[in-house]
């Protein structure tokens, strides 16, 4: 295999560093510890990653990990390592602690722009306590603008970090562009959590509950489709407690419910919702159906007041 003039050097460093010919200094430690690595030079230990039915193998060194982890340093030296030096993970993917061995021999990257990779990142950090690279991974999240394309992932980022200003600036983009968020994340990688973070928000980007409530049925109907198991109405169910058909005309409920039908809701619930906003308070509404509907402001209604962030209900 040809080495290329930077490894050879590298090698050369290692070497003589290794037999005592070579003092260790600041500038190049991280250099030499990364090839020990790279190279697989003087490993003692041996973990085995989960990935999918198969294992995945990484060597490295006991007194380096143990520098960084006391978790790690622990499970060095605790007795339910195997006699032959190897320790199972089965919590952490294989990429993620390909990346966290890697901090802990100098050749991190502070370049990751995946906040999901990130957040998982962070989790082992935590699960490790290997707490230099989460401080470095909550610095990369606080310090993050929110856009379309990652607010969901800074979100939870936020919430998992505690960090109120990073939460608020998050819910601030999810009201001002929530059709926007939406269509950039596509409707199939919309998760039910996310859809709920929608419906809870005091404001949203939509210009009437109608369009809302025509987006949220689209994404069941495609959730269906991808979950066989489960029907567009045991789906819809979760999430019907959310949706302001109060607020509807009657022409715009008759509508949902002709292209619909039982799939929305039960014929009853339907005459109920129909005849409480034809006539308020006329009949007894669906238990799942809140008597005030939820406050909702929309895209042509005043959003003055956005700045000043009302806390979500």
């Amino acid at each position: 295999m040809k080495i290329s003039k930077n490894q050879g050097k590298l090698q050369k460093r290692a070497i003589a560093l290794s037999i005592g010919e070579q003092e260790c200094s600041i500038n190049n430690i991280q250099e030499i510890f990364g090839y020990f690595l790279e190279e697989k030079m003087f490993t003692d230990i041996l973990f085995q990653v989960k990935c999918g039915d198969g294992w995945i193998d990484f060597s490295a060194h006991k007194l380096i990990l143990s520098m960084w982890s006391p978790v790690l340093a622990d499970m060095c030296d605790k007795t339910c390592m195997k006699s032959d030096d190897t320790i199972i993970v089965e919590d952490v993917s294989p990429m993620t602690f390909d990346t966290m061995l890697k901090f802990m021999y100098g050749s991190f990257s502070d370049q990751l722009n995946d906040f999901s990779f990130l957040l998982k990142l962070y989790k082992a950090a935590a699960v490790y306590e290997i707490n230099e690279l989460k401080d470095l991974c909550k610095e990369k999240f606080v310090c993050s603008t929110p856009n379309k394309n990652n607010v969901f992932q800074l979100l939870d980022a936020g919430k998992l970090l505690n960090c109120e200003s990073l939460i608020q600036r998050c819910y601030k983009i999810l009201q001002v562009k929530t059709a926007e968020v939406l269509v950039a994340q596509e409707l199939c990688n919309i998760t039910p959590a996310m859809l709920k973070t929608i419906l809870e928000l005091p404001r949203v980007s939509f210009d009437s509950e109608k369009e809302l409530i025509s987006w949220v049925l689209a994404w069941v109907k495609n959730e269906s489709l991808k979950h066989s198991s489960k029907s567009f109405k045991e789906i819809l169910v979760d999430f019907l407690p959310y949706l302001n058909f109060l607020n509807l005309t009657a022409e715009e409920f008759a509508k949902f419910w002709q292209n619909r039908g039982n799939d929305l809701m039960s014929e009853q619930e339907g005459f109920s919702i129909f005849m409480n906003i034809a006539v308020p308070a006329s009949h007894p509404l669906p238990s799942w159906c809140p008597s005030t509907p939820k406050q909702r402001d929309y895209r042509n209604q005043n959003f003055d007041s956005l700045s000043s962030m009302d806390s979500i209900s």
